[in-house]
């Protein structure tokens, strides 16, 4: 998503009001919001005529004559929240034949305004057709162990570095996940909570179960505490849930546990990349063959959808990145180097190894998986004479 910037402007006469509109609007994620103190409505809509997405109107002594301005006025694009006596029916009256929004009662805006502007913004962003998905991201272990977690929380604080990409990395792993292990962080609020007051959730207190790692990514997590059983959540709470995430984030990434069910059914079909994580064995081979089959001809996955990754890749092994290939009959296959030192001290220390080690062999691996998941595209930067001169060096 581009988290996408709402722009709110406050029109008044009164200072002190739209002042404390404007502190309590501050509290609202990824908007803007500028004021004009007035009693000249007109004047101010021409100013704001193609800068707003939603125009907080605080009615004056001339409310009726307000309203028929606004009533007059090209509003195409606009949420229009007013501020005005709710017990003047005439004003009620003439609000809905002039299109407002909302209508709130001057003597209860503290206490609304912050509640009716998240149900407003988020009514946006749902019907707003430039605002698109986002890219979901599945990693799974073909066997247990094979580091699934691992390569999903290091590519998805890896794709984060890029510029103007969002993540939410999630661990649907509701028994026994561990990527807050690999952040350390411990959540407040949890992905099970999040499922149980998913019809209160918007995109805005979506947040408050996320946990932050940084400004580019955050964090849905399971409590280490609970015991959530097959079938005790609903595959259509996790599927309002993903919607909700991917209108939040440029990115979205899902360390799945190894089980078919209806959830992980459920999100194979939404997924754009199925990650399938493997180590170099033969028995981690034919599980990683057959997992493909269940995906591909079982659940009727796309096979295009499909990756996998040869963790702890040694190039010394009798099993290759070529025998993979021939086994699956698939070519979408890549390698991340062995480097058990670097990813246990990353782990340790509670952080991605793609962040204590950015320099390593291994590094590189996961930030070319990354680029290729992620679908970032990189500018090359163009040669001047100074980068000319300096490559003779």
């Amino acid at each position: 998503m581009h988290q996408k910037t709402i722009s709110i402007h406050i029109f008044g006469h009164q200072q002190d009001i739209v002042d404390k509109q404007e502190q309590i609007i501050k509290a609202l994620p990824n908007t803007t919001v500028s004021k004009h103190i007035s009693t000249n409505l007109v004047k101010y809509l021409d100013l704001i005529a193609d800068t707003s997405d939603i125009v907080i109107i605080n009615l004056s002594d001339q409310a009726l004559l307000q309203l028929k301005t606004l009533e007059e006025s090209d509003k195409k694009g606009k949420s229009i929240v007013v501020v005005g006596d709710k017990k003047n029916i005439d004003l009620l009256s003439i609000a809905i034949s002039a299109g407002v929004t909302q209508f709130i009662d001057v003597e209860d805006y503290q206490n609304d305004l912050l509640i009716i502007l998240k149900k407003v913004i988020s009514s946006r962003l749902a019907s707003d057709s430039t605002t698109q998905k986002s890219k979901l991201n599945v990693i799974i272990n073909a066997k247990g162990g094979s580091g699934a977690s691992f390569i999903a929380s290091n590519v998805a604080y890896k794709i984060s570095k890029f510029k103007k990409q969002s993540v939410a990395l999630v661990d649907l792993d509701l028994q026994f996940g561990t990527i807050g292990l690999n952040f350390d962080v411990t959540p407040r609020y949890t992905l099970v909570e999040a499922l149980q007051s998913i019809d209160e959730l918007d995109h805005i207190s979506l947040d408050a179960y996320l946990s932050k790692y940084d400004d580019n990514l955050k964090l849905m997590l399971p409590a280490s505490e609970e015991i959530v059983l097959p079938g005790e959540i609903d595959p259509r709470s996790v599927k309002s849930l993903l919607f909700l995430l991917q209108k939040s984030f440029n990115q979205v990434v899902i360390d799945l546990p190894r089980l078919i069910d209806p959830i992980s059914t459920m999100i194979f079909e939404q997924a754009d990349n199925i990650t399938i994580v493997l180590q170099q064995t033969l028995a981690q081979y034919n599980d990683g063959r057959r997992l493909i089959h269940i995906i591909n001809k079982d659940l009727d996955i796309p096979l295009e959808k499909i990756n996998v990754v040869i963790n702890r890749y040694d190039s010394k092994n009798s099993l290759k990145k070529s025998d993979m290939m021939e086994v699956l009959g698939h070519d979408k296959v890549f390698t991340i180097s062995n480097d058990f030192n670097r990813v246990a001290m990353a782990s340790n220390l509670g952080e991605p190894m793609c962040q204590s080690s950015p320099k390593s062999k291994i590094a590189s691996d996961i930030k070319k998986l990354s680029i290729y998941l992620g679908d970032i595209q990189i500018v090359k930067k163009k040669s001047g004479v100074f980068n000319v001169l300096r490559s003779f060096f």
